[in-house]
């Protein structure tokens, strides 16, 4: 083994099943936490994919364990707990094996016929009116406990949430209003036809009220994992990442794995859809496809939509690529920007980057211009970094993490409501492949190129996490 596949080997031990820590406690620390720095970072990901019998054959199959990161008076005190799931419950029992996952097949053709596949509430862990909920693309919201993070249950938000309904794990909340927004994709058989898919959009208000504002019918069955909000619009860019209905067919009856139905396919071409708010018409805009999964952030500019994505090389990342996650590293994207003119047409520019991924902002710029992205990227095959994209110089910046040392979504936090962009600090929870642990690292978001403020150390090791969110309040 060359020292390469050796380090390599080491970053992949985030993929080993991690220990819950239910119970508070404080973490050890290198360097000093800012005093000014207070509040509590929610954090979701999958963290366990062999239990119970069930082997997962891609980590999206994984179950969700939301961590919290409790940070005041110079201290940080950590707790963790899976999602109290019907799939963690049955694993519990040693029925894993017969489970079904979106990429994962139970043992017997009887555990996949007809199954959808099982909620693992792995991806996003988001506070909004007094909830912390934990969301993925396979299942519906799950309420946590926002203190010692045990499961509540469901949430259907007093009945609102249609029952077969999704609730996509990329909400988006409007830092004027406190509205927060979100959609779900219905699919449903027609007797006088083909299947009938739909985007439907809702409106959750700062009391935690939910509406539908729009049901859109759409031609094909998407893979849509993201959008974005502006003052005026929900923003949902439709990449041709569709399911092919011979393929749901075979899945259906068990044959072959969900996830395996869908598949990029160019030549359906991809379309912008621009969702009012306040209702009334949408609007689509047709432009040349591209791939991506995740969204920074949109605005609007004299009558334009600008939307600002990641953009990936080709979808087999997200599927032949990923199934290897025990073996191989996978592949990043790099930073695009997508205008969409009042005239309909649709201007793209990409910024390269090192290859990288998990593009966040100051979310008190959602919905409106912002100046910087901070992106999770990797220089080199064990050189993993924080990017800063200043967009307004075109020029970047970035913090590089000790060789093997790998970081998830950053997140900034700004010293105080009305401090300037980029004046705060970045906290991104990495593995630490060379010590076998996980850390949690806060960065001067100015100077990010300096050694970290901080870093407090876990008490166990587990996978960083897909997304999360901070809240000032403890």
């Amino acid at each position: 083994m060359t020292l390469a596949d050796s380090q390599l080997a080491d970053a992949l031990e985030m993929y080993r099943p991690a220990q819950e820590t239910p119970d508070e406690t404080v973490l050890p620390l290198t360097g000093s936490v800012p005093q000014e720095l207070r509040g509590a970072l929610y954090r979701n990901g999958p963290a366990d994919w062999d239990h119970g019998g069930f082997r997962a054959a891609h980590p999206f199959d994984g179950d969700g364990l939301v961590v919290k990161f409790t940070i005041a008076d110079g201290e940080v005190r950590f707790r963790s707990r899976f999602v109290d799931t019907p799939k963690r419950r049955k694993e519990a029992r040693g029925r894993g094996a017969h489970i079904r996952g979106v990429y994962t097949q139970g043992k017997h053709l009887w555990d996949n016929t007809g199954r959808q596949p099982a909620d693992t509430a792995n991806t996003h862990a988001v506070i909004h009116a007094d909830r912390l909920l934990a969301l993925s693309d396979a299942g519906r919201p799950w309420e946590i406990d926002r203190d010692d993070l045990s499961t509540i249950g469901p949430c259907t938000f007093d009945g609102r949430l249609p029952r077969f309904s999704r609730f996509s794990p990329h909400p988006r909340i409007d830092p004027d209003t406190g509205e927060l927004f979100n959609f779900g994709l219905d699919v449903s058989p027609s007797l006088s036809g083909p299947t009938v898919a739909c985007l439907r959009c809702f409106r959750v208000d700062p009391n935690g009220g939910l509406t539908q504002i729009a049901k859109i019918p759409t031609d094909h069955i998407y893979i849509q994992h993201d959008f974005a909000i502006t003052p005026t619009y929900l923003v949902f860019a439709l990449a041709p990442i569709t399911v092919d209905p011979i393929r749901a067919g075979w899945a259906g009856l068990g044959l072959t794995a969900l996830g395996d139905s869908a598949d990029y396919r160019p030549e359906q071409g991809m379309r912008i859809v621009l969702v009012p708010r306040r209702g009334g018409p949408h609007r689509i805009v047709e432009c040349d496809p591209l791939v991506y999964v995740h969204v920074d952030n949109a605005y609007e500019d004299r009558g334009d939509v600008v939307l600002d994505i990641v953009r990936h090389q080709d979808f087999d990342f997200l599927t032949a690529g990923l199934k290897k996650f025990r073996t191989q590293a996978p592949t990043l994207g790099w930073p695009t920007r997508l205008r969409i003119t009042q005239g309909g047409r649709v201007h793209v520019t990409d910024y390269p980057t090192a290859p990288a991924e998990f593009p966040t902002h100051d979310e008190r710029r959602t919905g409106h211009e912002h100046r910087y992205t901070y992106l999770s990227a990797q220089r080199e095959a064990d050189q993993n970094m924080i990017v800063k994209l200043d967009r307004a110089t075109d020029t970047q910046r970035g913090h590089t993490f000790a060789p093997g040392v790998v970081a998830g979504e950053p997140i900034f936090v700004p010293k105080n409501p009305g401090a300037e962009e980029d004046e705060g600090w970045i906290l991104a929870v990495a593995y630490n492949s060379g010590a076998h642990r996980t850390e949690l690292h806060i960065l001067d978001a100015a100077a990010i190129e300096g050694p970290a403020l901080a870093v407090a150390i876990l008490p166990g090791r587990h996978f960083p996490g897909f997304h999360g969110s901070f809240t000032d309040r403890i």
